[in-house]
């Protein structure tokens, strides 16, 4: 009996299988047909099914920072959108089946973003609506933002569908930070020239476009590697989460303060001040929560700091633009086009700022959404071509406001900006305990989640900040730590102990 079910069974496989090669193979004789790529994707998705199924968490921590954007997903959005609503799904699948797949449970931090979700719903119902241009929209665009929230929340409840295994925890780390370096391969598939262009099926070809209007241009031009932007901080956080500051000074091991130093230089080559800003924030916050201040790593960390500006503030008026344009804010000699483009990147945000005050309180009780008119949209494109508004007004309009509390308290009103706050208090609160009460062996990794979530509230805040695109990285930084420490930290009498410092590291 065994052996005829097996058989029928091997009969009844090489039966679908047989047919559906074949019509794959007819559909890939026209690739670029529309049809023939909604069926193979629809069919390649049912065949990784069961592998969504197995893996769908740990694919959902690698591919959070991945700067991966896949062509056949509306907008050209991130990879991670697509797995949070994947992971969720089989999150929800999984504890419907059994009583032992519970989400983790953090109730202050569910609550509070539950309010938050509902105050950008409600804004949104009472805005106009989501008009989304990606999917038909023709009256009104801006929906991407509400989507873009929408996936930053269940994202989180997705990463929080099940514990990251103890014995596993410092490969989930590294593979949700060490995913940002995906953000060099646009450049490299510039660099390799038109036969590797393919890749960008997949990878954003934004993050080169500076380098291919840099080819075309007259005079000199700062070149930006916006893939830097990303890809150093990732290095960057994961040899700062795996070591901590103690360990970039172990004089057996200076690889690790090799790394540090390679992943602060590469990020200079982004052009962006905010980047080396938020970088030193990272480390500022995480020396005085490990203590270190109090200790002669200060004068370590000082004297290093010294010995390397010595190095580097020498040349840097030889170094390429965009460097220069990263360390301007500074009081070095940096070329005058450069300091003068910056000055007016500055000049142009403190007067769209200026011109944006008066309107907060129109917008305290009901904020403003995101919705946009398409007509409206059209005639201050208009009005600006013709020199009757200026760029800044456009900006504006669209959303763009370059400022974090503003992005929050114009499109969502007071109550937007109480529910945020609700919800970066409440996760400083959870990733505080994890870091005080949780386990010992987690104890660094859980310092620099607080870190490096105070450090972006710092930026968001005072920086540079927009509320629809940064979402995703509070809620990614808690989802992990809740996972990490199966929910809120639990009380470990060890680290009670130590709680005055940490521990020798172990390897």
């Amino acid at each position: 009996m065994v052996s005829t079910f097996a058989a029928s069974r091997n009969r009844l496989i090489l039966g679908v299988c047989l047919p559906l090669a074949v019509l794959l193979g007819y559909l890939l004789a026209e690739p670029l047909e529309s049809s023939s790529l909604a069926v193979v994707v629809m069919v390649l998705s049912v065949l990784v099914v069961p592998l969504l199924m197995r893996w769908h968490h740990p694919l959902l921590i690698v591919s959070w920072n991945a700067a991966i954007t896949p062509f056949f997903f509306p907008g050209r959005s991130a990879i991670w959108v697509l797995m949070a609503f994947v992971s969720l799904f089989f999150g929800i699948l999984g504890r419907s089946v059994s009583s032992a797949n519970r989400f983790l449970q953090e109730p202050r931090l569910t609550r509070s973003l539950l309010g938050l979700l509902g105050v950008v719903g409600i804004t949104a119902c009472m805005t106009g609506g989501i008009g989304m241009a990606s999917l038909g929209a023709e009256s009104s665009y801006g929906g991407s933002g509400y989507f873009y929230l929408l996936a930053a929340t269940v994202g989180y409840f997705a990463l929080t569908s099940r514990p990251i295994p103890r014995p596993r925890a410092q490969l989930y780390v590294a593979l949700f930070f060490l995913s940002g370096l995906t953000a060099i391969i646009s450049h490299l598939a510039f660099v390799a020239g038109p036969r590797f262009w393919f890749l960008y099926d997949l990878f954003p070809v934004e993050l080169a476009m500076d380098q291919a209007l840099a080819q075309g241009a007259a005079g000199p031009s700062v070149v930006r590697i916006n893939g830097f932007v990303q890809a150093a901080p990732a290095l960057y956080c994961f040899v700062l989460a795996r070591y901590g500051i103690r360990g970039l000074f172990d004089l057996t091991r200076p690889w690790r303060m090799g790394l540090v130093l390679v992943a602060v230089f590469a990020s200079l080559f982004g052009g962006f001040r905010s980047t080396l800003v938020l970088l030193g924030l990272m480390f500022v916050i995480l020396f005085l929560i490990e203590g270190l201040w109090r200790t002669r790593f200060l004068w370590i960390v000082l004297f290093s700091g010294v010995v390397v500006a010595g190095a580097f503030l020498p040349f840097v008026d030889k170094m390429p633009l965009s460097v220069q344009r990263t360390v301007s804010f500074l009081p070095l000699d940096v070329d005058p086009w450069v300091k003068l483009g910056a000055q007016d990147s500055t000049t142009w945000r403190l007067e769209m700022w200026r011109t944006l005050l008066p309107d907060v309180p129109k917008y305290l009780f009901k904020g403003k959404g995101y919705a946009i008119n398409a007509k409206e949209l059209l005639l201050i494109t208009d009005a600006i071509t013709r020199g009757d508004l200026k760029a800044t007004e456009s900006l504006a309009f669209s959303g763009q406001y370059h400022n974090g509390p503003l992005s929050v308290v114009i499109p969502f009103g007071i109550y937007g900006l109480a529910a945020f706050i609700w919800f970066l208090g409440a996760g400083v609160r959870v990733l505080y305990r994890n870091y005080r009460q949780g386990d010992l062996e987690l104890r660094r990794v859980n310092a620099f989640l607080l870190a490096v979530f105070i450090a972006r509230i710092v930026n968001f805040v005072f920086i540079f900040g927009a509320f629809s695109s940064d979402l995703y990285y509070f809620t990614g930084l808690l989802g992990l730590g809740v996972a990490l420490n199966g929910g809120a930290g639990q009380r470990d009498e060890r680290n009670r102990m130590a709680s005055d410092g940490f521990e020798p590291e172990r390897e």
